[in-house]
């Protein structure tokens, strides 16, 4: 029987705004707030490199902030670049990814029905991300996440980043859960079904489009139990389990 629903937030219960569309507007800011005069095909370019570098590198902590990656991306960004010199503006990096992570995230239209109707059901329901609180907090007042979630943990306060088991076993005690006992939905296969599947719980990859989960570098993971385009797909999963 399952007795508790746990999601991973961004791509899960939000949606990202396309990663085209993110690029362009990140290389923009990038360009506009520095003065570049270089070709944009390979600001791109380097930029993207820089991005997927850093993914790899970071995919294999088991603790890292956002901001921290943030930070990594664009000084790895300056050095592709050879503008070391220009690593003040670090601090307004930061703030600009931050700004343009939240403004990327968009609620889900059936998120609210979802948590409504799993509710109903008696099911303790729970956020987990790997996002620090200052991107966290304001996404659960935005969202009022609160009338539906029994608890909502970050990365940050966990010290663990998905797939790491410390995060999981942080969540399943708040819970007082058993991981057979869990639903966990999320959109990454390499953090959120690989860390679910190893911690023991039913996982449900949602995907509905082609947008790619971020840092996703080609680890090998196990196929999720169940497949869905919409959350308003999971309150019949949950009923497959019996009540």
């Amino acid at each position: 029987m399952i007795k508790g629903v746990f999601f991973d937030l961004g791509g899960t219960l939000f949606s990202y705004r396309h990663p085209a569309e993110m690029l362009k507007l990140t290389v923009d800011g990038i360009c506009e707030k520095l003065k570049l005069e270089h070709d944009a095909e390979e600001i791109t370019r380097q930029f993207v490199l820089a991005n997927k570098q850093i993914e790899h590198e970071f995919a294999e902590k088991a603790f890292f902030l956002a901001r921290e990656y943030f930070a990594a991306v664009f000084a790895n960004f300056l050095a592709r670049m050879e503008l070391q010199h220009l690593d003040e503006h670090q601090e307004w990096y930061r703030q600009f990814q931050h700004t343009a992570l939240l403004e990327a995230l968009t609620l889900k239209s059936d998120c609210h029905d979802t948590l409504t109707r799993l509710k109903d059901m008696g099911l303790y329901l729970s956020i987990v991300s790997n996002i620090d609180d200052d991107m966290l907090d304001p996404l659960i007042e935005r969202a009022e996440f609160h009338r539906w979630l029994d608890h909502w943990t970050s990365s940050e306060a966990a010290q663990s980043c998905k797939p790491d088991q410390r995060f999981f076993d942080i969540v399943l005690d708040k819970s007082g859960l058993r991981p057979e006992e869990i639903l966990f939905v999320g959109d990454s296969m390499e953090q959120d079904i690989l860390g679910a599947h190893i911690a023991g719980m039913k996982t449900v990859l949602i995907a509905e489009d082609d947008t790619p989960a971020p840092m996703q570098v080609g680890k090998k993971v196990p196929d999720p139990d169940f497949r869905i385009s919409r959350l308003s797909e999971l309150p019949g999963i949950v009923e497959s389990f019996g009540r």
